[in-house]
């Protein structure tokens, strides 16, 4: 009897949560009208040009990485390879297939950026064989990160993603930074040229997406961006720092550059929408 009720209540809970995702998407999910405003056929070009002038590192070269250092370094590897293309490398909300299908170029957009988060994977999995590591298929942090972008909805899931590509970019920075090798050097240069390409794209799209977006509900949507961005800077650095103190990386180190990239975004949206002025300088790299 009890296990009967349970199993009623598990399905009722489905059921709820299934409702009130599509509710959610429904309200959220981009309009027609902000996708109209992105210059897609710039994008598709864009990734067309991104696949030229790309040198393989040389990863046959000698490491000068202690072995301590190497098997510090590997966990954080191996989940950079799960969770940079690694995983389902597509959109993967509930709602997802209704946007990447709304026009032939934006179905083309969003499949070259994953592609290229595939070619991100590949390059993270030659940099885990050259150091003896394993392939790994699932991390807790992974599958959690999937579990939110499937539930709530496509609007969520690339602002999830935005963010995901802000902070990686400051880990990578940190690792070229720090790394005494040649072949992740390059490999970071490769990564952050891209995310660099991503980061410019969904920057055109929100400004599309949210140009009436003024007073409070944009103090409130920079708000709730800040404070998701950090939030994914903690999640990653948990698992991340401690594979990266060894090579000298700090907390200090990595939060600034976080800090960095946000204020950067946040500040040319603004630009965008007419709402901050042109001579505000952003903080360089």
């Amino acid at each position: 009897m009890k296990i009967s009720m349970m199993r009623v209540a598990m399905s009722l809970m489905k059921d709820l949560s299934s409702r009130a995702g599509r509710e959610l998407g429904r309200l959220t999910a981009p309009s027609a009208e902000s996708l109209r405003e992105v210059d897609w056929e710039k994008w598709v070009r864009h990734f067309e040009r991104n696949k030229r002038n790309r040198p393989e590192p040389d990863w046959d070269v000698a490491t000068r990485i202690s072995p301590g250092i190497v098997n510090a370094l590997l966990p954080s590897l191996e989940q950079f390879e799960l969770g940079d293309g690694g995983g389902p490398a597509c959109l993967i909300a509930f709602d997802a297939e209704a946007f990447r299908s709304c026009t032939r170029n934006v179905q083309r957009v969003v499949d070259a950026w994953f592609e290229e988060e595939k070619g991100h994977a590949r390059l993270l999995g030659r940099a885990v064989d050259r150091f003896g590591g394993k392939h790994i298929k699932t991390h807790w942090s992974f599958s959690a990160f999937c579990a939110v972008r499937r539930f709530l909805g496509v609007r969520f899931e690339l602002e999830t993603l935005l963010l995901t590509e802000i902070v990686s970019s400051a880990y990578y920075r940190v690792l070229k930074r720090n790394v005494e090798d040649r072949p992740l050097k390059e490999m970071c240069a490769l990564i952050l040229r891209d995310e660099a390409g991503h980061i410019a794209f969904h920057l055109e799209r929100l400004a599309a997406a949210d140009r009436s977006v003024v007073g409070i509900r944009r103090q409130l949507w920079e708000a709730q961006f800040w404070l998701l961005g950090f939030t994914a800077a903690t999640v990653l650095w948990v698992n991340h720092g401690p594979c990266l103190w060894p090579l000298g990386a700090t907390n200090g180190e990595f939060y600034r550059e976080v800090r960095r990239e946000i204020f950067r975004f946040v500040l040319r949206l603004k630009r965008r929408a007419g709402l901050e002025p042109w001579n505000v300088q952003i903080a360089s790299h």
